[in-house]
């Protein structure tokens, strides 16, 4: 009896101590920069520098990029213990060139690694390591909707998660390679071209402020950038982010975490000089960022027919809400997708249709993986809605986004348009001139739906608006 109560006591011990350690491994970053941002003394002193921070895609492949963003959703997202085994290396990532969106085990006729090699190191080709039986097949993720697959080669480790190795592969092979015919993004030129018009009015007004930004997911350079900002003898930091919606996946537990960390760094090596670090108000909160997606709809529905039938479906990138009830998206969202979202009713009640609809919708996660019994709206049942309902023509804004990038053209797309007759996702992408919004249209039954772009071009100067009236909110209440 005695040796059952000790078993059983140990049992306990046990139990408990796992659970506590799960809890202590998975506990959220402190402080949390919410919080933080909601409480802030928001009044700059002394010289103030600006810096800018976020997911801010190269205009080429870059495998860093990719390492980076599959290393950070596995320590912001997925919980420990799980994601030790996520981000395993337990070999080389290899894809077949033409076949990379493949679901079901095939037989290959090339294969390269992340870096493009198709031999390893020793001079023996990927496809012969297969013939002999030393590469295999891995399926696709049961967590992640539509995901593809991807052989592995288990000779030797990588030197990186495998999977980093696979996405980085499929970015340097589609997203840069023949998914699109200029071979690069857009991304990085319309959002520098954003923001470098907004500090040239920032600095016309307040000419002894220094400016700066990099993409938040290149360390070593966003570090570097930084540090150059707090050189200039600088007494107030004000952070800020390319995002139109703050959220913790890529703001408070993520850019702007890392430059609270980077300014410490700095403050270290710098005794006695304090920083101090102002997170600017969100672009979403000024009505000139609506305002770009509204003069977009409108020039759209000007071309339509009168008495047609016109839905609008208002689409954010989207998350997994129910798993992560505390993100701070979900309450900074409201002053922007629902203003904007009764703005476009408004708009599309002033002509003369047949029958309209608007509906907030997202891209990602509202599937049968995340969210089984449907109670968030996707863009692609919002898109087959439309169309089962009739409507002559479905118009989405995805108005989480200012310039264009892997997921408005390719991810997000094959999400979007799935099913659809005329979607091909073999098919590159044209997108010569990056000075216009990118759109595409599909005839699906007897509806029109179309992609109506992002504000690039001549409504640009509507997101920089918003993005000198966020700075300036701040800017305005300096005390020198």
């Amino acid at each position: 009896m005695n040796i059952l109560l000790g078993i059983l006591i140990v049992l306990v011990l046990l139990v408990g101590g796992a659970y506590a350690l799960i809890k202590y491994k998975n506990r959220p970053p402190k402080p949390d920069l919410y919080e933080v941002f909601l409480k802030q003394d928001t009044t700059p002193v002394g010289k103030v520098g600006i810096f800018v921070t976020g997911l801010i895609m190269p205009e080429n492949h870059s495998h860093a990029f990719f390492h980076n963003i599959i290393k950070k959703i596995n320590k912001v997202v997925i919980p420990w213990p799980i994601n030790i085994l996520t981000m395993r290396d337990k070999g080389i990532a290899l894809l077949d060139p033409n076949n990379t969106h493949a679901r079901e085990e095939f037989t290959p006729t090339h294969l390269e690694d992340a870096f493009g090699n198709d031999c390893d190191r020793d001079g023996v080709p990927y496809i012969e390591l297969y013939k002999q039986g030393k590469v295999k097949w891995m399926p696709p993720s049961s967590r992640i909707y539509l995901d593809h697959g991807y052989f592995l080669y288990t000779g030797r480790l990588s030197g990186e998660p495998s999977l980093c190795g696979k996405v980085a592969n499929k970015s340097r092979l589609y997203y840069y390679g023949h998914g699109i015919k200029q071979r690069k993004l857009p991304h990085w030129q319309q959002t520098k071209e954003m923001l470098e018009k907004g500090f040239e009015i920032i600095k016309s007004k307040y000419n002894d402020v220094v400016c700066g930004w990099e993409t938040g997911l290149i360390y070593w350079n966003m570090r570097k950038k930084l540090f150059e900002i707090l050189d200039q003898g600088i007494d107030t930091l004000i952070a800020s982010s390319p995002m139109g919606i703050y959220s913790h996946f890529e703001d408070f537990n993520s850019s702007f975490r890392h430059i609270f960390e980077y300014v410490e760094e700095w403050e270290k090596e710098h005794p006695g000089k304090k920083i101090k670090i102002i997170m600017a108000p969100q672009m979403g909160d000024f009505q000139p960022l609506r305002q770009a997606f509204l003069e977009m709809l409108k020039d759209r529905l000007d071309t339509l027919p009168e008495g047609s039938s016109v839905m609008v479906a208002v689409t954010c990138h989207g998350m997994p809400w129910d798993a992560f009830p505390w993100e701070a998206w979900l309450k900074q969202a409201p002053p922007y997708r629902d203003k904007l979202y009764e703005e476009v009713k408004e708009l599309v009640g002033k002509y003369n249709f047949s029958k309209t609809r608007v509906v907030i919708c997202q891209d990602e996660f509202a599937d049968p993986i995340w969210d089984p019994n449907e109670k968030y709206l996707s863009t692609n049942r919002a898109y087959w809605n439309a169309i089962n309902d009739g409507f002559d023509y479905c118009i989405g804004l995805p108005i989480e986004f200012f310039a264009e990038n892997s997921d408005t053209l390719m991810h997000h797309a094959m999400k979007n348009y799935q099913g659809f007759d005329d979607y091909d996702i073999e098919e590159p992408i044209d997108y010569p001139d990056w000075s216009v919004p990118y759109t595409r249209q599909f005839k699906q039954n007897n509806t029109t739906v179309i992609y109506n772009g992002v504000p690039v071009g001549k409504y640009q100067k509507y997101v920089v608006e918003a993005f000198v009236q966020s700075l300036e909110s701040v800017l305005s209440k300096r005390k020198n």
